[in-house]
């Protein structure tokens, strides 16, 4: 027997949440506040190629080429040549940057080091302490600061890790092994991430009932509807709704993002790449700077070549010095060049992406006592979202999938 399902919120979570409902033959209803699905993902077309607004890519897995073929798009696969990738440490680029000895420090602890996460320490002190400082700063600062858009200081290791064993049972080659699925690396789309998701709401168009410019601004609202709730809002917009459910201390740390997509006639490398990640106190405001038109054919026009760089957005200090002037000043350390720009495209994110810190960790668990909470009571309401199960696509097609 299918389910009345209400999903509140028309982002990319709440349209893959749709889709698997769908396929299950649920009666679904989407309310988005907007007149905008698909959140924060979606490109915007330029005469001198593609801006991303934020994920560039997804990773692709066999559940996801199931829904790519379902929703009739065809996904776009890398060039070779983004297989190189780049860490930019001691004021120079390399693609591996620790020595022999240090490699082996990181094998050994990878495959034989308990796991253990400390609630008391963030981010760069417990991988100190766990895979040294070397390995922490040319390494894992880069690599997680780029991904999670600050630096280690900022995070927790329990939260980015939610799903892991941190007790000191089990090692990290464990862990990685229990939760790999097969993937077939990161593709994207021929006109760009909005791709996915103008075809998947084609798809669910047809097949739900999908309702824009909704105001639910009370909770107790939502709570008297009938059928399975799905709120897969942002998180900035659910710490207001939950109001008085929460107490102020619980309340996660949100990040603010700016990404700048430049146009230029040279490349930034000498070799094609995926990217550069920069490492803590390296002279780069950036976080990283994926090489686009490296990545995916068709990203520039014009024989230009296309980059996205990633700054928090605490990186501004001061109105009268632009975002421009900042990345020009990153990328002249980088190729010892002056090289003016054909276009530059910014993106700001203001409170758009959660701290994967102790605070949210924690707000976590306080959700879980809700969902318990409104279960006893007959009510069946979930959260989801990228503050929930994972940063990434994949990670939320693969979570909502489940649901």
């Amino acid at each position: 027997m299918s389910e009345e399902i209400h999903i509140i919120g028309g982002g990319i979570t709440g349209l893959f949440l749709a889709y698997h409902h769908t396929k299950r033959g649920d009666a679904v209803n989407l309310y988005e506040s907007s007149n905008k699905l698909g959140g924060l993902i979606g490109t915007n077309t330029v005469e001198e190629g593609l801006v991303e607004f934020a994920a560039n890519g997804l990773l692709l897995t066999d559940s996801i080429k199931s829904m790519l073929d379902d929703i009739g798009l065809a996904p776009l696969f890398p060039n070779k040549s983004s297989k190189r990738r780049y860490f930019w440490t001691n004021q120079k680029l390399s693609r591996l940057p620790i020595s022999i000895l240090t490699g082996l420090r990181l094998f050994y602890t990878v495959f034989f080091k308990k796991l253990k996460f400390n609630e008391e320490q963030n981010f760069e002190t417990w991988a100190n302490h766990m895979f040294g400082n070397v390995i922490t700063k040319n390494i894992i600062e880069p690599a997680i600061g780029g991904v999670y858009g600050t630096r280690l200081d900022s995070l927790q290791a329990e939260s980015i890790f939610s799903q892991w064993d941190g007790s000191g049972s089990s090692t990290i080659l464990k862990e990685i092994l229990k939760n790999k699925r097969k993937t077939y690396g990161t593709v994207s789309f021929q006109h760009g991430m909005g791709d996915l998701v103008s075809h998947l709401v084609d798809y669910l168009k047809p097949k739900i009932q999908i309702k824009t410019n909704v105001s639910l601004d009370s909770l107790e609202e939502i709570l008297q509807w009938k059928g399975k709730l799905k709120l897969s809002i942002s998180l900035k917009n659910l710490i207001p709704l939950l109001g008085n459910r929460i107490d102020k201390e619980e309340t996660p740390n949100l990040l603010s993002i700016t990404t700048i997509t430049r146009f230029g006639k040279n490349h930034l490398t000498i070799d094609p790449c995926f990217g550069i990640l920069f490492g803590k106190n390296e002279g780069i405001h950036a976080l990283g700077v994926l090489c686009n038109s490296d990545i995916f054919p068709g990203r520039a026009n014009n024989d230009l070549h296309s980059e996205t760089w990633i700054y928090p957005s605490v990186v501004k200090t001061v109105d009268k010095i632009s975002w421009e002037s900042i990345l020009e000043k990153d990328r002249k350390q980088i190729t010892g060049k002056t090289d003016s720009p054909k276009a530059v495209y910014i993106t700001s994110w203001t409170g758009a992406f959660p701290a994967y810190d102790r605070k949210l960790f924690l707000f976590n668990k306080r959700l879980d006592v809700l969902e318990s909470q409104w279960i006893a009571e007959g009510k069946d309401i979930r959260f989801f979202g990228n503050f929930r199960k994972g940063i990434g696509l994949r990670s939320l097609f693969e979570s909502t999938s489940r649901e």
